[in-house]
């Protein structure tokens, strides 16, 4: 069964558009991590300064492999001068039951 982590931030300084543009052309390092499947990037309509990230895994170990090892290289395009939320910043773990 696969496994599921979906973090979530919100942009406080106005730099949503270049939050979004830096997840388009992010330079794709997990997408060759052991055991990644996939990676789906949202914005709420009612709340654009807010992104969740949505990535599915093979299993946990995988995921936890990756954020140990490879989350800094791959966050290297965030912009510069970037500021959140205070305490906006979430991470949650969930099993897929079904799809």
């Amino acid at each position: 069964m696969a496994f599921t982590a979906i973090s979530k931030f919100e942009v406080r300084n106005n730099m949503e558009e270049d939050v979004k543009e830096a997840f388009k052309n992010r330079p794709k390092l997990v997408d060759s991590a052991e055991g990644f499947i996939g990676l789906n990037v949202l914005r709420p309509k009612e709340n654009p300064a807010e992104f969740w990230l949505i990535t599915h895994w093979e299993t946990e170990d995988h995921f936890h492999d990756w954020h140990k090892n490879h989350k800094s290289a791959s966050h290297q395009g965030i912009p510069k001068g970037l500021k959140l939320v205070k305490r906006s910043f979430k991470l949650r773990y969930f099993e897929n039951v079904t799809s």
